[in-house]
């Protein structure tokens, strides 16, 4: 990603934080409501993170529309949560072990993201048109019809903060995850064994007729997929 891109979407970003703070302040009724974002995410007031911003898997020097909505989703989080943020893009080739890491993006547009994958979570596999199959389940990818995204958090060895994963068949999906857990959050901090660690796989059923909003959990997968 050019730097000239990643400035221009590194402004875009900053700005509608910076204008919706406050509002997106509002929105947050409570402490606890704070905590709870802050354990499912990994983030804590005062500590720096990191999200980490894909390309568009044709166009190398262009990031989704999708996409960018999910990264700004992220960064009103952060803000919220108190957590100084900065992005990164996913080629820059920096090690983020001191700060939770935010990252957004699938095969051809993220390769944190697959070498994560490939690393972290040995019970997953992902073909070359990026269908998941874990445990001998599969999540196929029909563009607009049915769209998955596994959402993972984990510590690698060398870190001392969280990776949150945001891997999707396609950037609606890569919102449409982001959507799930800012609206879920509730749910997911009661029903998941672990908040250090898990791996969840996302469906999204008809996005071109309803929109990323039709995301709903297909699976807890955190037991087979480490």
């Amino acid at each position: 990603m050019s730097d000239a891109v990643l400035n221009i979407v590194i402004g875009l970003v900053t700005s509608v934080v910076s204008g919706g703070s406050v509002w997106a302040w509002k929105r947050v009724s409570g402490a606890r409501v704070l905590h709870r974002r802050r354990a499912l995410l990994g983030l804590s007031p005062g500590v720096p993170c990191v999200i980490i911003l894909n390309r568009h898997w044709r166009m190398p020097e262009v990031t989704d529309h999708g996409d960018v909505h999910a990264i700004i989703e992220l960064a009103m989080l952060a803000e919220e949560a108190g957590s100084p943020f900065t992005l990164v893009a996913a080629d820059a080739g920096e090690f983020t072990g001191d700060r939770t890491e935010l990252s957004i993006g699938g095969l051809g547009s993220n390769r944190r993201n697959v070498e994560y994958v490939a690393s972290q979570l040995p019970g997953v596999e992902v073909d070359p048109d990026g269908h998941f199959t874990v445990d001998g389940r599969r999540f196929v990818h029909d563009q607009g019809r049915q769209d998955h995204a596994l959402v993972a958090k984990f510590t690698p060895a060398r870190s001392t903060r969280p990776v949150l994963v945001v891997m999707g068949q396609s950037s609606i999906a890569n919102r449409a995850a982001v959507h799930l857990l800012k609206r879920d959050y509730r749910q997911l901090t009661r029903t998941l064994a672990s908040l250090d660690r898990f791996c969840l796989m996302l469906r999204v059923d008809s996005a071109d007729t309803y929109g990323y909003q039709a995301v709903e959990l297909a699976a807890d997968l955190s037991d087979v997929a480490f």
